[in-house]
């Protein structure tokens, strides 16, 4: 990683942080308030809805404003919330806590959805095609750590400090990360004129077509799969296992950490069955760990099973939400050809962020209802049965892309490619920008984006026989 991803990796975590270091520390100061668990559980949730709604306005926001802009205003402003948490031990009162809460909860939502999207969007946009994976998968696993450090973090500073200590440290964390964000301005992708669009991007524009919609339904439905459990997987730990709390809560760390793992291998998981069919076994593995947190029959009933589950759930997140936030950018482009690519990653990113915030909201909400209604065993059957059938929609919706990306890296050889274009004798730089880019677009497709922004590179370079090779070795090898 370059030094901007490394800026953007520690955001991402950061933000994750300030989502989940409320956990262990505002229960105790809300019932000294009078709050009631019915109440806290909203004033947590706000935050998603918050973000869901502020969400679609962010590309409208970066073509008046700027990305770089954007992103000092939003971070600044969520560690200001962050560093507010810290003194809410002392308001008086019940109504003055929840008038209070609320407001700097739905606050800090607009703030997190807004740094949600410029992340993604500004990973995307500095990254070349060959790091866009990696980068794409480290921002994933900066988020997993935050919310899994979040907790800790509170605890060791609350015993150091008390309740404040914990949200200054995080918030002075977040303020430093605002004033490195002037590395990432030295990319250039801000306001150029040539970048800047006239007209304001039209977010739903879009996102009615199929292709869309598939997409940003496995990531929902990735989303889902590792909330659902949440309202009732320590229940039925203790009910049927006589797990103690404390013990139950770490089977929620599960899935984070095999998450991360399954990142580690995902580039070479998308070269060999490509970017649908990753998200085909994503998809998969959803449904088959639903099947695995409520042990069903012939599936034995332990806890190895249950872990098991858990591991395919969580794990799931990596072969979904990669992939499809790259699908997502390219069927924006194939359907919109004006746009550039910094708008597109600007869209895809939003939508990403909206159903992700989506799937926070519903899927305890979903789990909760189903199993309250029909019993936690029907319905990690229910949720199951119905990924199923969203899988054998969208594979057979994608089912040419699925099958070509699947054989596709029998079909090229590299190494013909290179004699054939140094074989050829190269009279002049437009001569060789022709042949070098027609030759790489033959070989992976019109939508292999980054040969087009590296052509100006390419004119640059000395022309010759031996500069030629060095060029074509360096892609190839």
């Amino acid at each position: 990683m370059r030094k901007p991803h490394y800026i953007l990796f520690f955001m991402n975590m950061f933000t994750g942080m300030a989502y989940s270091i409320i956990a262990p520390l505002f229960p105790g100061i809300a019932t000294r308030h009078g709050v009631n668990e019915e109440i806290l559980g909203l004033l947590i949730s706000i935050l998603a809805l918050a973000s869901f709604c502020t969400t679609p306005f962010v590309p409208k926001l970066i073509n008046k404003f700027g990305r770089v802009e954007i992103l000092y205003v939003a971070t600044f402003g969520e560690a200001t919330c962050v560093i507010l948490y810290g003194f809410f031990n002392f308001i008086p009162n019940f109504h003055f806590f929840i008038i209070v809460g609320f407001t700097i909860r739905i606050i800090h939502g607009a703030f997190t959805g807004i740094v949600g999207v410029l992340v993604y969007s500004l990973v995307t946009c500095i990254s070349t095609e060959d790091e866009i994976q990696m980068a794409l998968g480290n921002m994933e696993v900066a988020w997993c750590i935050g919310l899994s450090a979040g907790p800790l973090f509170a605890s060791i500073f609350y015993k150091i400090g008390g309740f404040t200590l914990p949200f200054l440290a995080l918030g002075c964390s977040l303020y430093i990360s605002v004033y490195l964000t002037k590395i990432i301005s030295y990319e250039k992708i801000n306001n150029d004129d040539e970048e800047k669009n006239e007209d304001e991007p039209s977010v739903l524009k879009n996102i009615f077509r199929c292709s869309i919609l598939l997409n940003l339904g496995t990531v929902t439905i990735g989303i889902i799969v590792t909330t659902f459990y949440f309202p009732c997987l320590t229940n039925h730990l203790t009910n049927n296992f006589n797990l103690s709390i404390s013990v139950s809560s770490l089977f929620f760390v599960v899935g984070m950490v095999f998450y991360m793992i399954i990142l580690q291998f995902l580039t070479k998981i998308t070269k060999r069955f490509g970017m649908h069919g990753t998200e085909c076994i994503g998809i998969l593995m959803t449904a088959l760990g639903c099947l695995f947190i409520y042990p069903v029959p012939p599936i034995p009933k332990s806890l190895i099973s249950i872990l098991f589950g858990l591991c395919l759930a969580g794990g799931a997140g990596a072969p979904i939400n990669v992939p499809a936030l790259i699908n997502l950018s390219k069927e924006l482009k194939k359907f919109d050809p004006n746009l550039d690519e910094f708008t597109a990653s600007d869209i895809a990113s939003t939508y990403y962020t909206l159903v992700t915030d989506m799937g926070d909201f519903i899927g305890p909400v979903l789990g909760g209802f189903l199993s309250s209604h029909f019993g936690f065993k029907y319905c990690c059957l229910i949720i199951s049965a119905i990924i199923f059938v969203f899988l054998i929609v969208f594979f057979l919706f994608f089912f040419k892309d699925i099958i070509n990306e699947f054989r596709r890296p029998k079909e090229y050889d590299f190494h013909s490619i290179k004699e054939e274009i140094d074989n050829k004798s190269i009279k002049s730089h437009d001569e060789f920008n022709t042949t070098f880019v027609t030759n790489i677009n033959q070989c992976f497709g019109r939508n292999f984006s980054f040969i087009k922004r590296k052509q100006s590179f390419v004119k640059k370079r000395p022309i010759g026989d031996g500069s030629s090779r060095s060029l074509i070795t360096s892609l190839t090898s």
